[in-house]
């Protein structure tokens, strides 16, 4: 059974592509020549709930990437949707909606299972942001997933009780039968490529080819705008413990004992029961919930510096827009966040561990000018601009279903 809210005849044109090979060199049957040829994707969104999800990154990251994808000539791209999940607003796109909630465990499953079954799309590749490919899932044509890190095990490995052992289990079952299963794994950086091997080592799976395409962000369009800096830095505060807020609140309150100047610290998100006991005892300590887009980018725009204070990160996206919306980041060492603000802007480290590092890192970021951070923030455009990014991913696709990985 399929649900497709545009014409199966205008979806189901044949393509060039098939089982890892180009059709001949003849024309289509259009005229077009091999280099128009259209590569037929269908993207997995089912998955993606962000009124309920843990993180709002991998949304943001599937919305800058299939905003790409509606742009180009060169694919004809399907949406599998739920009634509850994420979807693309795009007229290019053909939408596959399958008539069940995936916000609920139950929903979830079923159609994590059945949504092969259930639409059977004619297309050469399967594309999963997600990264998971469920126990029923392959067959066919190949499968693509982007797996952004190995968070799942770091939280097994270092909060255990911040989950039941079965959800973990569950989730780390997930991450090896798709490492295991997928043609093809993309990733976000390097540091998350080798958070990927050492788990493949750990239980002893056998690879897929890996490409690091790395993440753009729709925050792009800051650049060409400059906000008014006001006396605050700003942090995205969150109770989950990898993202280390109340580690850098006590950071934070060292400093403060010591009687030295700091600006306005700006909390934009959730705190847990020790960082709101914590910040009774600050002063010049701001909270605020989550906010629309438009009044976040500007409240980052407006910050002398974003303090991004996780211990683990797939990418670190908001560094990126951080320099974006025109201002620096100071943030922790050790994780893929340093290798996203390569050159100057790694400076900016710090550890949490020794306050001293914290206060040079603010006093490095509060010395650049705005023409210091234009210019790292267009080296980063460089590298991580969306239309990049997605030539990325559509050149891994056209080589899983050619066969031409290795």
């Amino acid at each position: 059974m399929e649900l497709t809210e545009q014409s199966q005849t205008e979806s189901r044109k044949s393509s060039p592509f098939r089982r890892g090979h180009f059709v001949g060199s003849e024309s289509s049957q259009d005229g077009a020549s091999d280099s128009q040829r259209t590569l037929s994707v269908a993207v997995y969104l089912a998955d993606q709930n962000p009124h309920r999800d843990r993180s709002l990154g991998i949304t943001s990251m599937t919305q800058s990437v299939m905003q790409q994808f509606a742009s180009r000539e060169d694919l004809k791209v399907r949406q599998v949707i739920s009634r509850s999940s994420h979807r693309q607003s795009e007229p290019q796109f053909v939408t596959d909606r399958i008539p069940l909630r995936t916000d609920t465990t139950l929903g979830r499953l079923t159609v994590d299972r059945l949504h092969r079954w259930w639409c059977q799309p004619q297309v050469d590749l399967w594309y999963y942001p997600k990264g998971y490919l469920s126990a029923w899932g392959g067959g066919g044509v190949p499968n693509v997933g982007t797996m952004h890190d190995t968070i799942v095990q770091h939280y097994a490995d270092h909060y255990p009780e911040s989950r039941s052992r079965r959800a973990f289990q569950f989730w780390i079952n997930q991450t090896k039968r798709s490492l295991a299963s997928l043609d093809c794994v993309l990733t976000v950086s390097q540091n998350a490529s080798q958070q990927l091997y050492r788990f493949a080592e750990r239980y002893r799976i056998k690879m897929p080819p890996v490409r690091v395409t790395y993440e753009g962000s729709h925050w792009e369009n800051c650049l060409n705008h400059w906000f008014d800096k006001q006396d605050y830095v700003v942090h995205m505060a969150s109770r989950a413990p990898h993202k280390k807020t109340t580690s850098l609140l006590r950071c934070w309150q060292q400093i403060q004992s010591t009687g030295r100047d700091l600006p306005t610290l700006r909390l934009v998100g959730h705190l847990d029961e020790e960082a709101q006991a914590l910040i009774a005892k600050l002063h010049a300590v701001e909270l605020s919930g989550p906010m629309p887009i438009g009044q976040l980018q500007m409240t980052v725009g407006r910050a002398r510096a974003l303090l991004l204070s996780s211990e683990i990160e797939g990418f670190g996206l908001p560094a990126l827009e951080s320099y974006y919306a025109g201002t620096p980041v100071c943030f922790s060492r050790g994780t893929a966040t340093e290798e996203v603000l390569a050159g100057d802007p790694a400076e900016g480290g710090f550890e949490l561990e020794h306050p001293d590092s914290l206060e040079q890192s603010l006093h490095w970021a509060f010395g650049l000018s705005e023409d210091d951070v234009r210019v790292s923030a267009q080296q980063m455009y460089q590298r991580f601009s969306c239309a990049k990014i997605a030539d990325g991913i559509v050149d891994a696709f056209e080589q899983t279903v050619r066969g031409d990985l290795r």
